[in-house]
């Protein structure tokens, strides 16, 4: 089988993980912009020990927190032109995906010559990004090993743009900080993780590597679901958010191989006109995906099953048990007008079997239908 695959994160986990990190962010200059929601970095205790440790290696710093949930091109340009004033020769994300893929834009922006919407968008970009580091506050994004972010276009439609260039330089994770999550946000995420881990297993640009990077986020996730089930009454101990956060970078190294599949690909409208969270927008459709890859790839779902340790079934059981009602019902016309979207989509194209246009109203139909 041929294989790529490249990597070139440097990782750190593991509690203080951050606190020691001062060399490394060093290296990287002496002036950077930290980017940020507006809570979530400070609740997590993250910012703090960022600060710390930048005034620690004698790195001057300022704070953008104006990024959303679902990163806007406006916040991300702002951010970048906060950088450009600073003088800034990197870039810290903190906080879950939004914020980690929207430091993937400033950086790439900062150094831009043409910093509109249609250039970022279209990939019309050569220039070299600004080192980019990523200190993770969520188990379930996985994007401090991803070449990708998913930013939100002037329109209101959430685009991901992809290159070798987006790659973290650094990485921080810590799961100390994911454990200021709530309940809801901590199902979802693991969900996140879970859709990754899945949507790159059953992908046609799958290899031995990312398929073992699949599994292997599966099988640690797969119990650590039960226990999100009932965390309102019983919270997760550090040891389990330390496995959901490991979870997560093995579906983020998976999916940096594989890209996602349809899950992503018909989750992104609930986010953008619904609301609907990011990871309880893909996992809405993983019982569909499991089911119809047991269909299409009979041989690799059964290898998939026996090594994780929980059949399609009991997977889609634990699915179910974390999804809240996504409450949303469409018509036939308003599925018709979301069509267009799945027209040569490169995440459908690369679902094992046919997944088309067609097969994708099909499945809003049956997942949404107001009749």
């Amino acid at each position: 089988m041929d294989m790529s695959f490249y990597m070139p994160v440097r990782v750190r986990t593991g509690a203080g993980c951050l606190k020691d990190g001062a060399k490394d962010l060093r290296a990287l200059g002496t002036r950077c912009l930290i980017v940020s929601g507006r809570s979530a970095a400070q609740r997590s205790g993250a910012l703090s020990d960022l600060v710390a440790t930048l005034s620690e290696a004698g790195i001057a710093h300022a704070h953008f927190d104006g990024i959303e949930q679902n990163p806007s091109y406006a916040s991300c340009l702002a951010a970048a032109r906060a950088a450009k004033d600073l003088g800034a020769e990197f870039i810290v994300g903190v906080g879950g995906g939004s914020p980690l893929d929207a430091a993937k834009a400033v950086a790439l922006l900062a150094t831009a010559e043409d910093t509109s919407a249609e250039a970022l968008f279209a990939g019309n970009w050569s220039n070299t990004p600004l080192p980019i580091v990523a200190v993770g506050t969520t188990a379930g994004t996985g994007s401090e090993v991803t070449p990708v972010a998913v930013i939100t276009t002037p329109e209101g439609r959430k685009i991901g743009i992809r290159g070798p260039s987006l790659y973290p330089t650094l990485a921080f994770g810590d799961a100390t900080y994911t454990m200021s999550l709530s309940p809801a946000f901590t199902r979802s995420t693991a969900l996140d993780a879970l859709a990754h881990c899945l949507e790159s297993y059953f992908n046609r640009t799958a290899n031995d590597i990312s398929r073992l990077y699949a599994t292997r986020g599966i099988a640690l996730l797969a119990p650590l679901l039960a226990r999100c089930a009932e965390c309102e009454s019983r919270p997760l101990t550090l040891a389990e958010r330390e496995g959901l956060y490991l979870a997560s970078l093995y579906g983020g190294l998976a999916i940096s191989v594989t890209g996602t599949a349809f899950p992503h690909a018909l989750g992104y409208f609930l986010s953008e006109q619904y609301g609907v969270p990011h990871g309880n927008a893909c996992a809405v459709y993983l019982p569909e995906f499991i089911a119809y890859n047991l269909k299409v790839a009979p041989e690799e779902a059964a290898a998939l099953f026996r090594a994780v340790g929980v059949d399609a079934l009991g997977l889609t059981e634990l699915i179910k048990g974390n999804l809240p009602p996504i409450g949303v019902r469409l018509t036939h016309t308003e599925i018709e007008a979301l069509g267009p979207r799945y027209e040569n989509n490169k995440s459908l194209k690369k679902c094992l079997g046919t997944v088309d246009r067609a097969a994708a109203e099909a499945i809003l139909a049956r997942l949404f239908s107001a009749t």
